[in-house]
């Protein structure tokens, strides 16, 4: 077990009796094909399937790089390829978020493009069919995201990711029909409206500092 930050000595004693167990006597709050999701009061514990270790590992490394930025969950605990202890986050997916509250998050666009900007300075990007999926958005609107394990290192190809971000930002605010029609089928897929998707586009626009220029 890795401890980033402190926890309460009933999670340590129960993770490192699951480190010597392999077994959790809780009842899960989320499963999937490759991990289960457990909520400790504030904490989230999600345990990987044995054939998402490799999953596992990433996930945690990229946590790790993303430590300073809001809209990762703060990781307290980790053991490669087993597990991580993360903060529990109350947050919508878009199409959620929208039909709890009537409305789209107030910086939709520049929340996408903030958070892929972050991922990509911190070492780790995102296949496009899952750019923007895992985004979250909290009761207050808050962007989060709490899946990293599709993210992959960067590598050599920091500068070129980004700056490829920085002009498709720019194409936005000068109104490129193929950059807004591709964001457009985004939202169209999560049901938004047309009249929503304009407001989301003007909202966008009218940010700031614009979003290229504070980063």
């Amino acid at each position: 077990m890795i401890i980033i930050n402190p926890i309460g000595n009933n999670i340590e004693k129960m993770l490192l009796h699951y480190e010597k167990n392999g077994h959790l006597t809780l009842q899960a709050s989320l499963i999937s094909n490759s991990s289960v999701v457990y909520r400790l009061q504030d904490y989230c514990l999600k345990v990987y399937a044995s054939r998402a270790r490799l999953d596992g590992e990433i996930e945690s490394e990229a946590l790790r790089a993303l430590e300073s930025n809001s809209y990762a969950p703060k990781l307290y605990a980790y053991s490669p390829g087993e597990y991580t202890l993360t903060e529990w986050i109350e947050a919508f997916k878009l199409k959620e978020y929208r039909v709890t509250y009537g409305h789209i998050p107030p910086n939709l666009i520049y929340d996408m493009f903030t958070t892929e900007l972050q991922q990509i300075h911190a070492g780790y990007w995102d296949w496009d069919v899952i750019r923007y999926e895992n985004l979250l958005w909290t009761k207050t609107g808050d962007v989060k995201r709490t899946n990293f394990w599709l993210c992959e290192p960067v590598n050599s190809r920091r500068e070129n990711l980004y700056n490829h971000v920085i002009r498709r930002i720019d194409n936005i605010y000068n109104g490129d029909r193929t950059e807004m029609e591709a964001m457009k089928q985004y939202f169209y897929r999560h049901q938004l409206t047309s009249l929503e998707i304009e407001q989301a586009f003007s909202d966008f626009r009218s940010q700031r500092p614009r979003l290229a220029i504070a980063q």
